[in-house]
């Protein structure tokens, strides 16, 4: 081939790389002549999502309502790729070159536009939202519940009482879960979702970096995380919400990291909302990109700036339990919690260890305006999830944290359908361990969704008419141990704790609220040895004991 037409060939490969990989968000100026109105939702919303927002008292409005189809179809009729629109941002992504983009920039109907992903040199990618151990297998357990054989994730749903809400017949049945991520690798063939496939709980499934409906080849990412709320081998692991409903939505190219990629995001949570998912879980995370311009700083972590985080807010105004990994920066540079998790109506998640102690990689709050950042926490440091070659192992990550509470979350909610997803929120927030004294590093700390279903009206224990010890933790514990005590009248609680020759080690005399959840700590912990200790709580009418483990 003469050396002239191999020039033109690598000139034309080279534009169409360009063209390829340059891509944009177009706002739009208004939505008018649009053939969609609030009148008709049903055009475009599903009458589970039209249903959501009545039993929350959440009207249709504007930002419901389809980009124009004239508008996309304008830019389409130009040259550019269509990617994927945002009725909330009332715009959509493209792919185009320099030339085109000018030229949809000049109409009249587009008010501005933004580069969110240009033709670069990949660079190592930052894997915040993707931070594992190395797969260890593990062998069955025999950790169980009245419902469930849990297998080696008793732990993580014991450490917040979930397994009772499974005991009381709610598995996350009639719920539907969004978890938007990087990919669900092998979720059609492996054993552990079995279940899920033969009871048909996959609703849909869609890739919004592709543009296609094939997210089982991508990364496992996802897999592993949906393992946390769904997977079923008795024995092995069951997650906190085996009874759900998913649709598997894949926002994330791990290959890269460009701002197009939080686009994607609010793209797949109005989708979600759309088809009616009730809840939204994802595990991933965006401070710092590819290309530095893009780059977030952490004052734009107030909840109100970055496109994600703003889109989860909107995606929370709409009825849906929204609910975000912290992140795991904890011993970085960054340190802080990143977008979406900064979202102001957002539960964000940080990860414990099977002790309750915040694991080192958990990023941090607050959020830069100040709000109590992580919201609360669940175990994310040696997580039991699934693996890639079918059994189950261990790995590390608010990642596998937050799919965990949000199993929880979902079942709480099925047991409450009346509530609205900020009353369930703010129920799991005050249920937590340190509800009372939150900080930067836990928020308001691990819940407890025995005391959650209490404070949202549940009644099953009988718990508004007798005393009840509602719960001890952390156990095991080092330097501090508290409880929950919810009592039908006032009087005084005797706390005593034995170790395990019958010696006491400390006496507590506390005078407790009628009508109330007690929140009780003990302090002064830490010389005691390791090993077993009793825990006997006292009232006049009724005694309460309990083992609890000091290491």
């Amino acid at each position: 081939m003469p050396t002239k037409t191999i020039t033109v060939v690598l000139i034309f490969i080279v534009s169409f790389l360009e063209a390829d990989c340059t891509k944009y968000f177009i706002k739009f100026t208004d939505k008018n002549n649009s053939p969609y109105s609030i009148t008709n939702p049903a055009a475009y919303l599903s009458s589970k999502a039209i249903q959501r927002r009545q039993l929350q008292n959440i009207p249709i409005s504007a930002s419901d309502i389809p980009v124009n189809p004239f508008y996309i179809d304008s830019l389409r009729s130009i040259g550019a790729t269509i990617l994927n629109p945002s009725k909330w941002f009332n715009g959509v992504t493209i792919e185009c070159d320099s030339n085109i983009y000018q030229s949809i920039r000049a109409l009249g109907f587009v008010e501005n536009g933004r580069q969110i992903r240009k033709l670069a040199a990949p660079k190592e990618k930052k894997l915040t939202k993707i931070l594992e151990a190395p797969s260890i297998v593990v062998s069955p357990g025999m950790l169980r519940s009245q419902s469930f054989d849990y297998g080696s994730a008793f732990n993580q749903i014991h450490l917040m009482n979930g397994e009772y809400l499974h005991d009381e017949g709610f598995t996350g049945s009639g719920m539907t879960i969004a978890v938007l991520d990087a990919g669900f690798f092998r979720v059609d063939s492996l054993e552990i979702f079995d279940s899920l496939r033969s009871q048909n709980r996959i609703l849909g499934t869609w890739d919004f970096v592709e543009g296609n409906h094939s997210v089982y080849e991508d990364n496992s990412h996802g897999m592993q995380v949906l393992s946390c709320i769904t997977g079923n081998i008795p024995g092995q692991m069951v997650g906190t919400a085996p009874g759900a409903s998913f649709w598997l939505l894949r926002t994330e190219d791990v290959s890269t990291e460009y701002l197009i990629e939080e686009y994607n995001w609010v793209s797949a949570a109005e989708f979600a909302d759309s088809v009616g998912t009730d809840l939204i879980t994802s595990s991933l995370g965006y401070s710092t990109f590819d290309d530095s311009t893009m780059d977030h700083s952490y004052s734009d972590m107030d909840g109100n700036t970055t496109p994600c985080s703003i889109g989860a807010d909107i995606a929370a105004s709409k009825g849906i339990l929204v609910i975000l990994s912290a992140g795991n920066n904890g011993n970085s540079s960054w340190h802080y919690i990143s977008a979406p998790s900064d979202a102001d109506s957002a539960m964000c998640i940080a990860a414990v260890d099977e002790f309750g102690i915040k694991a080192g990689f958990s990023s941090w709050g607050p959020s830069s305006d100040g709000d109590i950042k992580p919201n609360v926490a669940a175990k994310g440091q040696l997580a039991t999830v699934a693996n890639t070659g079918g059994g189950v192992g261990l790995a590390n990550g608010t990642s596998f944290a937050c799919p965990i509470l949000a199993g929880s979350a979902a079942c709480l909610w099925q047991a409450h359908p009346d509530k609205t997803n900020m009353e369930v929120f703010k129920a799991i927030e005050q249920s937590a361990n340190y509800y009372l004294t939150p900080g930067d590093s836990l928020g308001y700390g691990i819940p407890n969704f025995i005391v959650a279903d209490l404070l949202l009206g549940g009644t099953d224990l009988n718990l508004l008419t007798s005393d009840n010890l509602l719960g001890i933790y952390p156990n095991p514990y080092h330097d501090e141990i508290s409880l929950k005590f919810f009592s039908a009248v006032s009087h005084s609680l005797d706390i005593e704790i034995y170790d395990a020759l019958g010696r006491l080690v400390m006496n507590s005399f506390n005078e407790i609220n009628r009508g109330a959840i007690n929140n009780i700590t003990l302090s002064g912990l830490s010389d005691a040895r390791q090993g077993m200790y009793f825990v006997l709580v006292r009232t006049k009418e009724k005694s309460f004991l309990r083992k609890a483990i000091k290491y």
